[in-house]
């Protein structure tokens, strides 16, 4: 698919002078600290990425504890949702051009915190674990397929704003973002294990205090939750579609005029 991609996509340059000109790191880092887009999709991109984490690091301690069964549930769960949310984000096309990246992204959203609260209902059921991650997947799809289109409007709009583009220290400072985030999520993850008195039981099994367990439990029910409710509340606040028409229309007349 990769390969696919670098066949079909093709790059125009229309500003060779203007893109060869320096510009300042202290102006650089003002242009990019003060694009509010960047911030409200370096969040997006790190929920997406954050979620990963905790499930990654906490559905095999749920499995052993709450469900008893690490040998296959975990597999189970972990490729269910997996494989909803490829197939959702192949979907995602259908509907992009008609609702938009911030409404999609909206809507999964909102699904996906419905989906993980309802396991409250009935947190002890695998069958019901595996029913609300596979609809959890399918509002995962939408942000997880379009953030990075999403991150590619936030050039746009930095050039609009500030008359400076900045195509790597936008994704420069994405990555990086994200990064420290997830690495953030599994220390806390850690921590809060230990302070439960979580035991080791690599090489033997013990029986865990209930503190521990029922810190698993907090970590693997709410974390998610809490997650992508962060991202409901940033796309409602999320204004960049609406406005991308226009930007694009104003940057479109200062090309013709060979200005940033």
């Amino acid at each position: 698919m990769l390969i696919v991609c670098f066949a079909r996509c093709k790059e125009t340059v229309r500003f060779e002078a203007a893109r060869a000109q320096k510009v300042p790191l202290g102006k650089n880092l003002k242009a990019l600290l003060t694009n509010q887009y960047f911030w409200a999709v370096l969040i997006l991109w790190t929920v997406t990425c954050v979620h990963g984490a905790i499930v990654g690091t906490s559905l095999p301690y749920y499995c052993k504890y709450i469900f008893h069964n690490d040998a296959w549930m975990y597999s189970v769960l972990y490729l269910a949702e997996a494989g909803t949310l490829v197939l959702g984000a192949m979907l995602c096309p259908l509907l992009l051009r008609r609702f938009g990246k911030r409404n999609i992204s909206l809507a999964g959203a909102i699904i996906a915190v419905a989906a993980h609260a309802a396991l409250l209902l009935d947190p002890f059921s695998f069958s019901w674990a595996l029913i609300t991650s596979i609809v959890r997947a399918l509002g995962e799809a939408p942000l997880t397929a379009v953030v990075f289109g999403m991150m590619g409007d936030v050039i746009e709009f930095g050039q609009w704003k500030t008359h400076i583009r900045q195509e790597a220290l936008i994704f420069g400072g994405g990555s990086l973002g994200f990064k420290i985030g997830t690495g953030i999520t599994s220390a806390v993850i850690t921590s809060l294990l230990d302070k439960a008195g979580y035991i080791s039981s690599t090489g033997a099994a013990v029986i865990q205090p209930l503190s521990a367990v029922f810190m698993i439990q907090k970590i693997y029910v709410w974390g998610p939750t809490l997650m992508w409710a962060v991202a409901v509340i940033v796309l409602l606040l999320y204004k960049l579609d609406q406005r991308y028409p226009k930007i694009m229309t104003e940057l479109a007349a200062r090309e013709a005029k060979g200005e940033m």
